[in-house]
Protein backbone atom coordinates (compact mmCIF):
# COMPACT_ATOMS: atom_id res chain seq x y z
CA UNK A 1 0.00 0.00 0.00
CA UNK A 2 1.22 3.20 -1.05
CA UNK A 3 1.75 5.96 1.16
CA UNK A 4 -1.28 8.65 0.84
CA UNK A 5 1.40 11.43 0.77
CA UNK A 6 2.89 9.49 -2.34
CA UNK A 7 -0.44 10.18 -4.01
CA UNK A 8 -1.17 13.27 -3.81
CA UNK A 9 -4.38 13.33 -5.79
CA UNK A 10 -5.54 11.14 -3.39
CA UNK A 11 -4.63 13.33 -0.56
CA UNK A 12 -6.63 15.91 -2.17
CA UNK A 13 -9.75 13.30 -2.48
CA UNK A 14 -9.55 12.84 1.53
CA UNK A 15 -8.83 16.20 2.50
CA UNK A 16 -12.02 16.95 0.08
CA UNK A 17 -14.26 14.55 1.26
CA UNK A 18 -13.65 15.24 4.90
CA UNK A 19 -14.67 18.76 4.33
CA UNK A 20 -17.32 17.35 2.17
CA UNK A 21 -18.95 15.68 5.32
CA UNK A 22 -18.43 17.96 7.83
CA UNK A 23 -20.29 20.75 5.61
CA UNK A 24 -23.54 17.98 4.47
CA UNK A 25 -23.57 17.51 8.21
CA UNK A 26 -23.27 20.60 9.70
CA UNK A 27 -24.89 23.32 6.79
CA UNK A 28 -25.73 21.58 3.63
CA UNK A 29 -28.32 18.76 5.09
CA UNK A 30 -29.40 21.35 8.14
CA UNK A 31 -32.74 22.22 6.04
CA UNK A 32 -33.74 18.87 5.53
CA UNK A 33 -33.49 18.25 9.69
CA UNK A 34 -34.27 21.52 11.44
CA UNK A 35 -37.37 20.94 13.30
CA UNK A 36 -35.32 18.27 15.44
CA UNK A 37 -31.38 19.27 14.96
CA UNK A 38 -29.63 21.07 17.99
CA UNK A 39 -29.67 24.25 19.02
CA UNK A 40 -26.25 24.46 17.75
CA UNK A 41 -27.04 23.62 14.04
CA UNK A 42 -29.46 26.34 14.33
CA UNK A 43 -27.44 28.68 15.55
CA UNK A 44 -24.68 27.77 12.59
CA UNK A 45 -27.18 27.66 9.84
CA UNK A 46 -28.57 31.26 11.00
CA UNK A 47 -25.19 32.55 11.43
CA UNK A 48 -23.96 31.40 7.91
CA UNK A 49 -27.54 33.06 6.17
CA UNK A 50 -26.77 36.19 8.13
CA UNK A 51 -23.05 36.39 6.98
CA UNK A 52 -23.26 35.04 3.59
CA UNK A 53 -26.75 35.50 1.80
CA UNK A 54 -27.09 32.09 0.28
CA UNK A 55 -30.19 32.45 -2.22
CA UNK A 56 -30.55 28.92 -1.96
CA UNK A 57 -30.75 28.59 1.73
CA UNK A 58 -32.65 31.66 2.45
CA UNK A 59 -34.99 30.73 -0.58
CA UNK A 60 -34.80 26.99 -0.22
CA UNK A 61 -36.31 26.59 -3.88
CA UNK A 62 -37.30 22.80 -4.79
CA UNK A 63 -34.65 21.45 -6.64
CA UNK A 64 -32.45 22.71 -4.64
CA UNK A 65 -33.98 20.63 -1.52
CA UNK A 66 -33.94 17.32 -3.66
CA UNK A 67 -30.23 17.84 -4.40
CA UNK A 68 -29.93 18.20 -0.22
CA UNK A 69 -31.63 14.83 -0.15
CA UNK A 70 -29.42 13.46 -2.60
CA UNK A 71 -26.28 14.77 -0.81
CA UNK A 72 -27.84 13.39 2.48
CA UNK A 73 -27.72 9.87 0.99
CA UNK A 74 -23.49 10.25 -0.06
CA UNK A 75 -22.54 11.26 3.42
CA UNK A 76 -22.19 7.26 3.90
CA UNK A 77 -20.22 6.90 0.14
CA UNK A 78 -18.29 9.83 1.40
CA UNK A 79 -16.67 8.20 4.45
CA UNK A 80 -16.11 4.59 2.56
CA UNK A 81 -14.39 6.29 0.10
CA UNK A 82 -11.99 8.36 2.67
CA UNK A 83 -11.51 4.88 4.38
CA UNK A 84 -10.72 3.37 0.94
CA UNK A 85 -8.87 6.11 -0.14
CA UNK A 86 -6.88 5.81 2.98
CA UNK A 87 -6.33 2.33 1.88
CA UNK A 88 -5.21 2.52 -1.26
CA UNK A 89 -7.87 0.04 -2.14
CA UNK A 90 -8.65 0.19 -5.91
CA UNK A 91 -12.06 -1.02 -5.90
CA UNK A 92 -12.99 2.45 -4.58
CA UNK A 93 -12.72 3.95 -8.20
CA UNK A 94 -16.00 3.28 -9.83
CA UNK A 95 -17.41 4.33 -6.96
CA UNK A 96 -15.62 7.58 -6.81
CA UNK A 97 -16.23 7.78 -11.05
CA UNK A 98 -20.25 7.44 -9.88
CA UNK A 99 -19.97 9.82 -6.99
CA UNK A 100 -17.82 12.78 -9.26
CA UNK A 101 -20.04 12.80 -12.11
CA UNK A 102 -23.37 13.28 -9.55
CA UNK A 103 -21.08 16.03 -7.70
CA UNK A 104 -19.95 17.73 -10.26
CA UNK A 105 -22.91 17.98 -12.39
CA UNK A 106 -25.30 19.14 -9.46
CA UNK A 107 -22.89 21.67 -7.90
CA UNK A 108 -22.21 22.80 -11.37
CA UNK A 109 -25.91 23.76 -11.49
CA UNK A 110 -25.88 25.67 -8.20
CA UNK A 111 -22.70 28.10 -9.74
CA UNK A 112 -24.80 28.73 -13.15
CA UNK A 113 -28.16 30.16 -10.91
CA UNK A 114 -25.27 31.57 -8.53
CA UNK A 115 -23.81 33.56 -11.43
CA UNK A 116 -26.44 33.80 -13.82
CA UNK A 117 -30.02 33.94 -11.62
CA UNK A 118 -31.34 36.77 -10.53
CA UNK A 119 -30.44 37.65 -7.24
CA UNK A 120 -30.76 41.35 -6.57
CA UNK A 121 -30.67 40.70 -2.77
CA UNK A 122 -26.84 40.00 -2.82
CA UNK A 123 -24.18 41.81 -3.12
CA UNK A 124 -21.20 41.58 -5.57
CA UNK A 125 -18.98 40.65 -2.81
CA UNK A 126 -21.42 37.93 -1.46
CA UNK A 127 -21.71 36.49 -4.91
CA UNK A 128 -18.00 36.31 -5.76
CA UNK A 129 -17.84 34.87 -2.46
CA UNK A 130 -20.46 32.02 -2.36
CA UNK A 131 -19.39 31.61 -5.98
CA UNK A 132 -15.63 30.89 -4.29
CA UNK A 133 -17.19 28.63 -1.72
CA UNK A 134 -19.06 26.42 -3.94
CA UNK A 135 -16.49 26.54 -7.06
CA UNK A 136 -14.03 23.50 -5.22
CA UNK A 137 -16.97 21.06 -4.73
CA UNK A 138 -17.36 21.29 -8.30
CA UNK A 139 -13.63 21.28 -9.45
CA UNK A 140 -12.15 18.51 -7.12
CA UNK A 141 -14.88 16.16 -8.23
CA UNK A 142 -14.69 17.32 -11.74
CA UNK A 143 -10.74 16.25 -11.47
CA UNK A 144 -11.56 13.30 -9.64
CA UNK A 145 -14.03 12.38 -12.25
CA UNK A 146 -11.68 12.53 -15.42
CA UNK A 147 -8.57 10.88 -12.73
CA UNK A 148 -11.23 8.05 -11.62
CA UNK A 149 -12.13 7.36 -15.70
CA UNK A 150 -8.05 7.01 -16.14
CA UNK A 151 -7.10 4.84 -13.16
CA UNK A 152 -10.43 2.43 -14.32
CA UNK A 153 -9.17 2.14 -17.41
CA UNK A 154 -5.38 1.25 -16.60
CA UNK A 155 -7.14 -1.16 -14.32
CA UNK A 156 -9.29 -2.53 -16.95
CA UNK A 157 -6.23 -2.79 -19.19
CA UNK A 158 -3.73 -4.27 -16.72
CA UNK A 159 -6.26 -6.87 -16.18
CA UNK A 160 -6.85 -7.57 -20.13
CA UNK A 161 -3.43 -8.82 -20.58
CA UNK A 162 -3.17 -10.59 -17.60
CA UNK A 163 -5.56 -12.12 -19.13
CA UNK A 164 -4.11 -12.74 -22.56
CA UNK A 165 -1.02 -14.07 -21.35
Amino acid sequence: MASLFSRPLDLVYVIYFISHIIASVLIDTYPLHKSFAPSVLTSLNQWYIENFNDPFFVKSPTWFISCLYMEALLIPLMVYLTIGLLKDNSSVRLPMLIYSAHVSTTTFECLSELFFGDHEELLKNQRNLLLSFYFPYFMIPFICLIDSFFRIRTIESVALQKKNK
